[in-house]
């Protein structure tokens, strides 16, 4: 079978190489480092991107209005709430499932979704990814503040963890079952931390999270402390940006915190994490500025590293999850992160097999 190429540069993890995708078909058959054949695309080989926080559950109620986060998503009563209550089911999935092929076609391959509405919510994203080539980690959360240790296990048995709002949101008890539950499951436990006003860190920090989100409101101190800990930050630029405020990247990274982008809820953002690593240079020149290369990174190999991902490694091989972004320059990382749509990524490679979007 005749060979064809695709690319001429790979994102991988020691930086940008030379190198190309071969094809037996619409199969990738090999990763060959260093220049490619003049027929090969003009395209830029990424991993995937990873969108570590979502909520699609919202995305039917897309474009939310202005306001401030109690107003829009704070519980039990924001905005996103009330519609969450008063729209059915069938809206609900089919907008999510609209969501999913958007995620897919801009090049994600892996989310990680806080969904909300307990065990019932859980249904609907299954049912909406029924037949996705995506690889969903479902985090839940209880319907009502009054949880047992039944419901729990309920709903641990059919998802991957729980990602939970802030520790001023939910009594801590149940937040230290739920935690202690994962855990011993062998599943995520995860929740949002300092979006608008600073928590208290070491009450965060001893419900042994593997991640937090947000912490725009949080203390330089609060970051060290998480980068000791090693507990990871996922942050979402354009939601950020959204109630006018700031991720700060710079910032944790310099205090050593691994961060990783999620597009957070679908009523404000889209899920195109191509869009979300471009907010994500764009809003860091105020902290100081990050490279192309380190947004890319955030999106990408970042992402694996804090959700540890079944399929994706931290390597580039054949068998890896491996987007392609078609270029017009001789900078391909400036260029995918200044001005490249998702109608740029012309392929998706997942596990070896050619998707084209």
């Amino acid at each position: 079978m005749t060979e064809n190429f695709i690319g001429r540069w790979i994102l991988t993890n020691e930086g940008l190489k030379e190198g190309c995708l071969v094809l037996a078909g619409e199969e990738v058959v090999d990763v060959r480092m260093g220049r490619a054949p003049l027929e090969s695309t003009k395209s830029l080989i990424v991993p995937c991107f990873v969108n570590a926080h979502t909520h699609l559950g919202d995305a039917f109620a897309y474009p939310s209005p202005k306001g401030t986060v109690e107003e829009i998503v704070g519980p039990p009563d924001g905005y996103k709430h009330r519609r969450l209550r008063e729209a059915d089911r069938d809206t609900k999935v089919r907008a999510m499932r609209e969501s999913a092929r958007l995620m897919l076609s801009s090049g994600s391959s892996v989310f990680a979704d806080f969904r909300e509405e307990g065990v019932e919510g859980v249904g609907m994203i299954l049912e909406a990814m029924t037949g996705s080539l995506l690889n969903p980690i479902i985090l839940s959360r209880p319907l009502n503040i009054d949880a047992g240790d039944v419901e729990l296990r309920e709903m641990l048995s059919r998802c991957d963890g729980f990602g939970m709002s802030s520790i001023r949101d939910i009594p801590y008890d149940l937040l230290e079952r739920a935690s202690r539950l994962a855990r011993a499951s062998g599943k995520i436990f995860a929740l949002h931390s300092s979006e608008t006003v600073r928590d208290d860190i070491d009450r965060v920090l001893d419900l042994k999270p593997r991640f937090l989100i947000h912490m725009t409101s949080a203390l330089e101190s609060d970051l060290v402390r998480c980068s000791e800990a090693g507990v990871p930050i996922v942050v979402c630029p354009r939601s950020n940006e959204f109630f006018d405020m700031n991720p700060r990247i710079p910032v944790l990274l310099r205090h050593g915190v691994e961060v990783a982008l999620g597009t957070d809820n679908a009523m404000i953002a889209p899920p195109d994490m191509l869009s979300e690593l471009q907010a994500a240079y764009r809003l860091s020149w105020r902290r100081g500025g990050i490279s192309p290369e380190i947004a890319i990174r955030l999106a990408t190999y970042s992402g694996r590293k804090v959700l540890n991902a079944e399929r994706i490694t931290t390597e580039i091989s054949c068998n890896d999850d491996l987007a392609v972004i078609d270029v017009t320059g001789d900078e391909p990382l400036a260029e995918v992160a200044t001005v490249a749509g998702s109608a740029t990524v012309s392929a998706i490679s997942l596990g070896g097999k050619l998707w084209r979007p």
